[in-house]
């Protein structure tokens, strides 16, 4: 889930140039999103970028933010003659060629970025100055002397976002439509969270308000003459939402993917359109498959793509992400509880796919279904797909695809699925080879592979900067306490005999689940940890912000009681929190809200529960106490990877992982060998994760203390 924090999540370049970027949507709107004040020495206006921008201009808004711009209107030397035989004032001038310009909205586009500069004036979003530019006499310049001169050659732009960041751009772009997508431009970009560039900062800063306070010499900063800002506001809707400019700033341009990124494309493509990518949180593998996608609709035609996804707020960041990448689509329909009318709406785009295909009047047509995980393994799904499987082509997009193996989710991989791709970090599932074996019989292989470790290590030639943060593992073991160890041991003895009489293996796995379930209630809330807890929290004290703290429900309670002893300000993050908009929250879910105050430090520490671990991305994150575990390595990666995302100011995140000790004695046989190996494998897994850590020696030699202590001679024998 994406979640909308400031301008520090941000990964800006330090220059962007139109040759290699595109100026409008890797930076220009982005930055808006992130702002609540905007300031601009423009030069040469003309609010066409107001819709090229709208994107942007929409997030401000709803950040209730605003917007300053100093313009210089185009004079001519027509116009000049007029003003020096004192015809007309300057002033009279400037407001009629305004004027003129508002009688003459020619196309729809001029008209939808007119009318949102009217709103914006209307509502207080804007404010616009006019600088009429002199030489060193006095003398108004026309628009070819001020560039001579230089007046306006160095734009300069300021954005500034709730939590004091600040970030400015100054070169040779205009604030006009063809500036932010046709022009040859380029600029240099400074933010204030950087030592070595602060005073950039506040060099561009001092020039906006000296212009703005019209304290230069050769600039006169006045007000927007009255009758254009009147006529503005008389011709625009009164409300925003009916001025239609997301369609002037859909993307044109496609995302550049690397060289990596297109080696698992040319991976899949050569696998016959089938096979997994197993890639690492962060490392792109939304943007790959969405390349497999496009590469397709350039070979093949009327064929529907569907993308399933665990939950229905992926749902809506798949969409948020397809639009991102520049995917054009003829329809897409969103397949999930929010839409009541998607059956109708899938069985109607089918037919019409298969009218076209049999009239063969369709060219590349490109229809998209983005859904759950449930939805796309329901009887109603399966039935609309299944009626068209032989008259048309389908494309499966399985997103964290090991989801797909579950009981009731396998029903949905059909024969139908003409091409299939599966995407997950880990799309193994835990105690599940029959699961497991389903998923790469339907999928296929693994066919590109990017693990955390390749993540850490591997440069992402976008930031220049390697994918993932480097990490800290600090693994914390300790002992049940006497009464919690007899109730595990008790526990253990009652499924013995069970495990015993069974001789299928798919069977005795059933078992080995069991006592997982049956052991995690004590082991996951287990005393002790809460002592662990108090020390860790004593440790960082003095840098608690950005913590996660992972818990149980029944966890919940006395965790948040030692956080409230100390005065730490946390918040709980659940699944009970409220998906919706909500009014107090301006528009943002509950949710939405919760990641944004723990995101600019209002919130020092979360603590939360499973729904933190998969699809909620918190980069400002860098800590996090891990207080219970099921023990499935996946579990872990996404946890390890909600605080190992890279964010400017964070050099390294730490992970604290609080783990029972276990005692082997009093064990029956059987059931002891299965909890050594049980325990051994989840010493192998802290040693993965301790090897690729910053202090792997340190790591590595408690986690083998730890192995010699419980297993003894087992040690010895097992590995052999």
């Amino acid at each position: 889930m994406g979640v909308k924090l400031g301008l520090r999540s941000l990964n800006l370049k330090r220059a962007y140039s139109s040759d290699d970027d595109d100026l409008l949507n890797d930076f220009y709107i982005p930055v808006l999103e992130k702002s609540i004040e905007y300031n601009r020495l423009a030069g040469f206006f003309s609010s066409t970028s107001l819709a090229i921008s709208a994107r942007g201009v929409t997030g401000l808004i709803r950040n209730d933010g605003k917007m300053r711009i100093i313009v210089s209107p185009k004079i001519n030397q027509a116009d000049i003659y007029i003003i020096e035989q004192a015809i007309k004032s300057p002033e009279q001038v400037i407001q009629e060629k305004m004027l003129l310009e508002l009688e003459d909205l020619e196309n729809e586009f001029v008209k939808d970025h007119v009318f949102a500069l009217g709103w914006m004036l209307a509502n207080h979003k804007i404010d616009i100055k006019v600088a009429i530019a002199r030489d060193d006499y006095g003398s108004l310049l026309i628009a070819n002397q001020i560039q001579q001169v230089g007046l306006f050659h160095q734009k300069v732009g300021i954005f500034k976002d709730s939590e004091g960041n600040i970030v400015t751009f100054s070169g040779s772009v205009n604030e006009t439509a063809m500036g932010w997508t046709g022009n040859i431009e380029e600029f240099k970009v400074f933010q204030n969270i950087y030592e070595d560039q602060k005073e950039y900062v506040d060099a561009d800063v001092s020039k906006f308000e000296r212009y703005w306070n019209n304290k230069s010499k050769n600039l006169n900063v006045v007000d927007l003459p009255s009758a254009v800002k009147s006529k503005l506001i008389d011709i625009a809707p009164n409300d925003f939402d009916k001025i239609n400019l997301e369609k002037w700033s859909k993307k044109k341009n496609k995302v550049q993917l690397f060289e990596t990124q297109e080696k698992a494309i040319d991976a899949w493509f050569n696998n016959g359109r089938k096979g997994i990518f197993e890639m690492a949180t962060g490392t792109g593998k939304t943007f790959t498959s969405l390349g497999c996608l496009d590469k397709l609709t350039n070979i093949e035609s009327n064929f529907l793509t569907i993308i399933t996804c665990p939950y229905q707020h992926l749902v809506q960041q798949w969409k948020r992400e397809l639009d991102n990448f520049g995917i054009e689509y003829d329809k897409l329909i969103i397949a999930d509880s929010s839409n009541h009318k998607w059956k109708s709406e899938l069985v109607d785009t089918l037919q019409n796919m298969h009218i076209d295909s049999i009239m063969k009047t369709s060219e590349n047509s490109n229809n998209i279904v983005i859904t759950t995980h449930t939805t796309f393994s329901s009887k109603d799904f399966k039935s609309i797909v299944e009626d068209y499987k032989n008259n048309l082509e389908f494309f499966l997009i399985a997103d964290e695809v090991h989801g797909i193996g579950a009981a009731f989710n396998k029903k949905g991989m059909l024969p139908a699925y003409n091409w299939r791709l599966g995407l997950s970090a880990t799309p193994e599932r835990w105690f599940d080879e029959i699961g497991t074996k389903e998923i790469y019989e339907f999928f296929d292989k693994i066919v590109y592979k990017l693990d955390l470790e390749d993540a850490i290590n591997t440069i992402n030639p976008a930031t220049s900067e390697p994918y993932l943060t480097r990490y800290r593992y600090i693994p914390k073991f300790v002992p049940l306490q006497d009464d919690e160890l007899e109730e595990y041991i008790q526990k253990s003895k009652s499924i013995a005999v069970k495990y015993a009489n069974q001789k299928k293996q798919a069977e005795k796995d059933k078992i080995l689940e069991a006592l997982l379930f049956r052991r995690a209630d004590i082991i996951k809330n287990a005393k002790n940890k809460y002592s662990v807890l108090e020390k860790v929290l004593d440790e960082i004290q003095d840098d608690l912000i950005h913590t996660i703290i992972y818990c149980t429900s029944e966890q919940m309670i006395p965790v948040l009681s030692i956080i409230k002893k100390r005065k730490i300000i946390a918040h709980q993050f659940t699944m009970n929190e409220n998906p919706g908009p909500v009014k107090e929250y301006n528009g943002k879910s509950e949710r939405e809200y919760i990641l944004e105050k723990f995101a600019d430090g209002s919130y020092q520490v979360l603590i939360a529960m499973k729904c933190l671990d998969e699809g909620v991305d918190v980069p400002p994150a860098k800590r996090a106490i891990l207080m219970a575990s099921s023990g499935n390595p996946r579990e872990y990666i996404q946890r390890i990877g909600r605080v190992i995302r890279r964010y400017p100011s964070k050099k390294e995140a730490t992970i604290y992982d609080i783990i029972i000790r276990p005692t082997f004695d009093y064990l029956p046989p059987n059931i002891k060998e299965i909890e050594m190996k049980i325990f051994e494998k989840e010493l192998r897994r802290c040693e993965e994760i301790a090897t690729i850590a910053t202090n792997s020696a340190e790591a590595l030699k408690m986690i083998y203390a730890i192995k010699v202590k419980c297993m003894g001679d087992t040690l010895w024998r097992t590995s052999k």
